[in-house]
C-alpha cells in the first residue's frame, strides 16, 4: 500500500543507493589511492545509511531520523574527498562530476536539514 510512510521510505532508500556513483568503480580504474579508499568506505557508509533509515522508518520506528541525518552528514562527508580524487584522475572535474557532487551534496544537506529544522521535521512526521 502506498502510504506517505512508505513513499518517504523508499525516497530515502533510492536517494543512498546514488551514493555508489562516488565509488571507484564508477569513475574507472585509475581510481585508486588512500583517497579513493576513504571515498569508498565513506559511500557505502551512507549508503548502508540510508538503506536502514528507510528500513527504520518502513518499520515504524523511534531512530530512524538520527540514522537519517548521520547517514546525510556522511555522505555530504563523501563528497569531499570524491572532488580531490577526481582533480587526480584523467579527466579532472567535468559537468558531469559536478552535477554528481552537487546533487550529493545538495540532497544530504537537504535530507539533514529536514530533520534538523523542527518545523519541518514536525510537517514530516505529522504526516506518517
Amino acid at each position: 500500500m502506498l502510504s506517505v510512510r512508505n513513499i518517504l521510505a523508499i525516497g530515502i532508500f533510492l536517494f543512498g543507493t546514488t551514493y555508489l556513483w562516488l565509488t571507484p568503480a564508477f569513475v574507472g580504474k585509475s581510481a585508486t589511492g588512500t583517497v579513493w579508499a576513504a571515498v569508498q568506505v565513506l559511500a557505502y557508509a551512507a549508503i548502508i545509511g540510508f538503506t536502514l533509515a528507510a528500513f527504520g522508518l518502513f518499520k515504524g520506528t523511534d531512530w530512524w531520523e538520527a540514522v537519517t541525518i548521520g547517514s546525510a552528514v556522511v555522505g555530504m562527508a563523501a563528497v569531499i574527498p570524491y572532488a580531490i580524487g577526481l582533480q587526480n584522475v584523467s579527466g579532472g572535474l567535468n559537468a558531469a562530476a559536478l552535477e554528481n557532487i552537487a546533487i550529493h551534496f545538495l540532497g544530504g544537506a537537504t535530507a539533514a536539514a529536514l530533520f534538523l529544522v523542527h518545523s519541518a521535521e514536525r510537517w514530516i512526521v505529522g504526516r506518517l
